[in-house]
């Protein structure tokens, strides 16, 4: 038997002003999700084609026509928005909403709205479902119980880059030395340059926060003949010997 009420039309008004309400006062992504999902795959679809007036002759047929009706409108609304510059949670909210009473106001209108299927009868569920079940969701659980300790326990790599090179501008008798750190917390540096052996650069206590660069140009003495500049990054606690590199100066 179907059903012959448009209290349906009254239920999805609220729950779309709800939504509204949600995004509008609270930045809570549960109660955000919770009242708007059904709004963007259900409600506003099943007002639509109660608006249109298909009938359908079950209650699944019914879902199946809401849930496409639902994402129709949702790409109608993307373009719609976009159009507008209101891309955002409360501009989704808003258009949902829209569409959710207009669609409502127009079905409450019409005389030959059809009738809501009926909801079929409940199916005589058996031990063994129940206890399939229940192994299915203990096998998701302890899956996505591993995978959060795995992404809890997994720690990026950390690096700090270090580099010599010859001045970017191609000058003679210039060298450039850089640090750049991607440790998880600040580090200090200290720096030893030699040239051909020789002792020629020192800097002490460079201070590198996560993510910063350090880089000095510096000036060293061009030659006719070739030499070779090489520095090394020490950490200053410890003072062990932490990266190492060369390069040749250029030339006159």
């Amino acid at each position: 038997m179907r059903i012959h009420s448009k209290l349906d039309l009254l239920a999805a008004c609220l729950w779309a002003g709800a939504a509204v309400a949600a995004v509008a006062v609270t930045d809570s992504l549960l109660i955000r999700t919770a009242l708007g999902a059904p709004m963007v795959f259900l409600v506003s679809g099943h007002t639509v084609l109660r608006a249109i007036g298909v009938r359908t002759g079950s209650a699944l047929q019914h879902f199946v026509y809401a849930v496409g009706a639902s994402l129709a409108a949702g790409i109608a609304g993307g373009f719609a928005l976009n159009a507008a510059g209101l891309l955002t949670p409360l501009g989704w909210a808003l258009w949902f909403w829209a569409v959710t009473a207009a669609a409502a106001v127009v079905a409450a209108g019409r005389c030959d709205t059809p009738d809501l299927p009926a909801w079929p009868a409940p199916a005589r569920v058996r031990l063994w479902q129940v206890a399939a079940l229940m192994l299915a969701v203990l096998v998701a659980t302890g899956a996505y119980a591993l995978a959060v300790r795995d992404e809890a326990a997994y720690r990026e790599f950390k690096y700090t880059a270090f580099w010599l090179l010859p001045s970017a501008s191609g000058e003679s008798g210039r060298i450039t030395v850089g640090i750049r750190s991607a440790e998880a917390r600040p580090q200090r540096f200290d720096v030893e340059i030699t040239l051909d052996g020789q002792p020629f650069a020192v800097f002490r206590s460079i201070a590198v926060p996560p993510g910063d660069t350090w880089t000095r140009e510096i000036s060293v003495s061009a030659l006719a003949t070739r030499q070779t500049a090489e520095a090394r990054l020490y950490r200053p606690e410890d003072n062990r010997l932490y990266r190492s590199v060369s390069t040749l100066v250029p030339r006159i």
